[in-house]
């Protein structure tokens, strides 16, 4: 007689954006609580942190990051935490400036331009 084990299904997520590989230093705020972190990928619609405080899913962040030594941090004044793992946490953007959007819409084209063949 065979057994059939009852194991979690892997839920996959189709994204809408396609994410990109990083590593920008960052400052992230939630309440009481300022971190440090790096951001590990984005896209248009979230991004990646491992950060130095565990958060919440569904705790909101205000998260600035450095793209380069001259340029202005880029802002994300809302995100929200959508899932995290010890100190590692996705976040779902909820609001940023048209400017702010500009500038990470340009980020993400210019790393997809690079890569055109690279797996989405």
């Amino acid at each position: 007689m065979k057994t059939v084990r009852n194991t979690p299904r892997t839920r996959y997520v189709l994204r809408p954006y396609r994410r990109i590989p990083t590593w920008y230093g960052s400052y992230y705020m939630s309440g009481s609580v300022i971190g440090k972190g790096i951001v590990k990928n984005l896209s248009r619609t979230g991004l990646r942190v491992l950060g130095d405080h565990s958060l919440t899913p569904g705790t909101e962040v205000t998260i600035r990051f450095h793209l380069g030594e001259t340029d202005p941090p880029l802002e994300i004044s809302r995100a929200t935490v959508r899932w995290a793992d010890q100190f590692e946490f996705g976040l779902r953007i909820e609001h940023l400036t048209p400017h702010a959007a500009d500038r990470l819409a340009a980020l993400v084209n210019a790393d997809i331009n690079l890569r055109p063949n690279s797996a989405q």
